[in-house]
C-alpha cells in the first residue's frame, strides 16, 4: 500500500513524484493498539479500594459510630486501637491478622478499619497492613495521616 504525492510540476519546474510506503506505519499502529489493550487489563487487577477521610468526616463519623477500630503503624510496630484502648503489637502481620479476626468475631457487623500512619512509613508496610486488615474480614479500609506529636 503506497501513497503517491504529486507535486504538480509546471513548465519550468521539475516534476516531483514521491512514493510513501504506509505499511510500516500501519504495522506500528497495530502493535501499539495491541500493547495498549493488553496493558489496560493489568491496571484493573492491581487496584486497592482505600478511602482517605478528611477532618470533617472524622468528626461526624466519631459521633455516629461508637466503635472505632484503627491500626496505627509506626516504626516500632502496630498499635491496635479499639474505642479508647490501645494494644501494642510487633511488626508481625500474622499476629495483627489474628487480633483483627478476634475483633471480627466479637463485632461481626463492623466492616471498616482505619489505618493511621506517619509519612516515614514505607509504602510496602502499608500495603501489607491493608492486606492483613482485608483478609481479617474488614473490606472498608480508610487511610489517615498520623497527628504529629
Amino acid at each position: 500500500m503506497a501513497v503517491v504525492v504529486d507535486g504538480g510540476g509546471g513548465d519550468r519546474k521539475k516534476p516531483l513524484h514521491a512514493d510513501l510506503n504506509l505499511v510500516p506505519y500501519i504495522d506500528l499502529l497495530t502493535c501499539m493498539v495491541a500493547f495498549l489493550l493488553i496493558t489496560a487489563v493489568w491496571t484493573q487487577l492491581a487496584r486497592l479500594e482505600v478511602q482517605q477521610k478528611g477532618q470533617g468526616e472524622l468528626e461526624s463519623s466519631a459521633v455516629a459510630d461508637t466503635l472505632r477500630i484503627a491500626v496505627a503503624v509506626h516504626d516500632g510496630g502496630f498499635n491496635l486501637i479499639v474505642k479508647d484502648d490501645q494494644k501494642p503489637l510487633p511488626f508481625d502481620y500474622a499476629r495483627l491478622e489474628d487480633e483483627l479476626r478476634a475483633l471480627k468475631r466479637v463485632h461481626p457487623d463492623k466492616l471498616d478499619v482505619e489505618i493511621i500512619s506517619e509519612d516515614a512509613i514505607v509504602f510496602d508496610t502499608l500495603v501489607k497492613t491493608m492486606d492483613a486488615v482485608m483478609t481479617a474480614g474488614f473490606p472498608a479500609v480508610s487511610l489517615l495521616d498520623a497527628v504529629p506529636g
